[in-house]
């Protein structure tokens, strides 16, 4: 079915959008991401459970001992499965595009990894990076979301003029996330501020600025062979850059990448 059919059977679906949030494929429909999907898959309250038990649906229970309920041909409830949060999509209540990644990353399955990977395509179309309209206001916002030392505005405005390169993620105009790099702009290049909001942490923005800032040092490089990109990883996040090809030194991060 698709994204006109799911809203169509939502519309006569005679439970509250207050009690359910749809999940899976037909979240991926729903957003966009997919054109179709076989049924419908929803997470409910325990207040929709108990009333779909006194309706007289059959269920099953589940690994985590919450009821799984098969509603007519179209239609799964699994009671409390939620990752994150939801948003409304056509005004349908939809598990968020974090907890969607959450959900599937749970599942493991082949298709499921997929999915991940059409999720994180899609957002690659939504997000816009763009060089150097990072305003100081918004880069120290940015850092003190995300747990980094505040600053005044004016060392932020002295960091960001006296940077190589900085870089702005926007979706839908809204600043989401930032990174900058700094050195000397021929051999050694330094990765700082790699900092994604983090409702939107764990959709792959991180690795989309990471990637167009090692872009823009190789193209810029005037090392002849080799340039180095190196940076200070924050704790515990030491993995994320291990992803993309960086060594992790006793020091931080380091990249040496060929011309």
């Amino acid at each position: 079915m698709n994204k006109q059919e799911i809203i169509s059977i939502l519309n006569n679906f005679p439970y509250s959008h207050d009690e359910y949030w749809i999940i899976t494929g037909s979240a991926m429909v729903l957003y966009g991401i997919r054109e179709q999907t076989h049924d419908i898959d929803m997470g409910c309250t325990s207040k929709m459970a108990d009333q779909l038990e006194v309706d007289g649906y059959s269920f099953v229970l589940t690994e985590s001992g919450n009821r799984k309920f098969k509603i007519g041909e179209n239609i799964e409830a699994f009671e409390n499965w939620i990752k994150d949060t939801t948003d409304m999509v056509d005004s349908v209540p939809v598990i968020s595009i974090r907890g969607l990644i959450e959900m599937k990353q749970e599942l493991g399955r082949d298709k499921d990894k997929k999915d991940i990977a059409l999720i994180k395509e899609y957002l690659n179309s939504k997000i816009e990076l763009i060089d150097n309209v990072l305003q100081p206001e918004d880069f120290v916002r940015l850092r003190n979301t995300t747990g980094f030392a505040d600053i005044p505005v004016e060392h932020a405005r002295k960091a960001l003029r006296n940077g190589l390169v900085n870089v702005s993620a926007l979706k839908d105009g809204e600043l989401i996330g930032m990174g900058r790099l700094v050195g000397d702009g021929a051999m050694y290049w330094y990765l700082q501020e790699i900092v994604v909001l983090p409702a939107y942490q764990g959709m792959g923005i991180g690795t989309m600025i990471v990637n167009h800032l090692v872009d823009y040092a190789v193209k810029n490089s005037s090392t002849g062979k080799f340039t180095t990109i190196g940076g200070v990883s924050a704790k515990g996040k030491e993995g994320f850059y291990q992803k993309l090809g960086f060594e992790v030194i006793p020091n931080g991060i380091r990249k040496m990448i060929e011309i």
